[in-house]
């Protein structure tokens, strides 16, 4: 009985959970054209194949945005059927206690965070290159008003790097200061340069506009223009351009390897660990889902509620959960809570919520 029941819950959840995801990926696919789309057709001075190529590229992100959400309301809606058709009752009747009906949502729910976890790592990364290459994505908090992104930081052996903008291609840099340290740490000589051009025949970088100062205790900081020279240095391209990566743009497997590299990195090591986190509990959040919407379907069909009102109190518990989310992945960005925090708390709180719900509800 008991497998045939999580069958016919497979197929239920998933006819409602595929219309809510491919419902709501268009109405917000539409919201996303309006509100960037006269900037596409701005900067990039194409017409209706700009705007198709952004559509398409955009789908992943916006899609994989939406399953957590899709699957509160398409669980929520699968409950409020069972309950509506007495088939829980039914199951009830039968000696099965409630939870296990909740047991039953888990291959399906299982099955929808593993493609969740799937399209965060590898499909959405592979769309939002090809938007940053083609100029196209949409955040532009990081670039400067020509396309460029801004304020790169990079260790090279005692050498630190800081140029104000750099191609996405990894050359030209813009506005080069080399701040060398001696064997002892303390600042010895500052290189300023216009430009730094990579020649990618030579292997080599070239500084141009550049004044120098030096630095010393019996003279103190010295400044005079110096000749276009050659920086010796292991950075090449490929580390700039990696550098300017968005996190949406990179792999589980990339943002280890930041983590794990304390010499190069563009932001501090604990941003890098609060998106590896929040990639890790994509799935989980998924599935906890079930949590959430158990007790609004109990509570509904306890007080004779119409369908309705769970779906209005699904798209509020949605939208909170998306601030709530939102807001903490913010402060674990900026270092103001711990990056394991910024990425369960969410998940774990409304999960808890749900579940306290439910056991005053159920009784157990």
């Amino acid at each position: 009985m008991v497998t045939t029941f999580v069958r016919y819950v497979l197929k239920t959840f998933f006819w409602h959970f595929m219309v809510l995801w491919i419902s709501f990926t268009a109405l917000l696919q539409l919201f996303d054209l309006l509100n960037n789309g006269d900037d596409i057709l701005r900067d990039t001075g194409g017409g209706f194949h700009q705007l198709l190529i952004y559509a398409v590229l955009r789908i992943p992100e916006i899609s994989t945005f939406l399953i957590p959400f899709c699957v509160l309301l398409g669980t929520l809606l699968s409950l409020g059927k069972l309950e509506r058709n007495n088939e829980i009752l039914a199951f009830k009747a039968a000696g099965a206690p409630y939870y296990l009906v909740l047991v039953s949502f888990l291959p399906a729910v299982g099955l929808v965070g593993a493609l969740n976890f799937v399209m965060a790592d590898q499909v959405v990364p592979s769309s939002v290159v090809k938007l940053l290459n083609l100029n196209l994505y949409p955040d532009k908090k990081s670039k400067t008003t020509d396309g460029n992104f801004n304020n790169i930081w990079v260790q090279d052996g005692t050498t630190v790097v800081q140029a104000m903008s750099v191609d996405r291609q990894g050359t030209p840099l813009h506005q080069v200061w080399l701040y060398q340290r001696g064997e002892d740490g303390n600042l010895q000589t500052v290189l300023h340069a216009t430009t730094a051009a990579f020649d990618r025949k030579k292997k080599d970088w070239t500084l141009s506009g550049v004044m120098q100062t030096d630095i010393s205790v019996e003279h103190g900081a010295v400044t005079k223009p110096a000749p276009d020279q050659v920086w010796s240095t292991r950075l090449t391209p490929a580390e700039f351009s990696n550098l300017v990566e968005v996190p949406q743009a990179m792999s589980l497997r990339r943002i280890w390897r930041f983590i794990n590299n304390d010499q190069i990195g563009v932001r501090p090591a604990y941003f890098y660990e609060t998106w590896l986190q929040k990639r890790i509990a994509l799935p989980i959040g998924s599935v906890l889902m079930i949590l959430l919407a158990a007790p609004v379907a109990q509570s509904l069909q306890r007080r004779d509620r119409s369908l309705a009102g769970g779906i209005a109190i699904g798209f509020g518990l949605g939208f909170l959960y998306f601030i709530t989310d939102g807001l903490v992945m913010s402060l674990g960005e900026a270092g103001a809570i711990p990056p394991f925090f910024a990425a369960w708390l969410p998940p774990l709180l409304f999960a808890s919520l749900g579940g306290i719900m439910l056991i005053r509800l159920e009784g157990y």
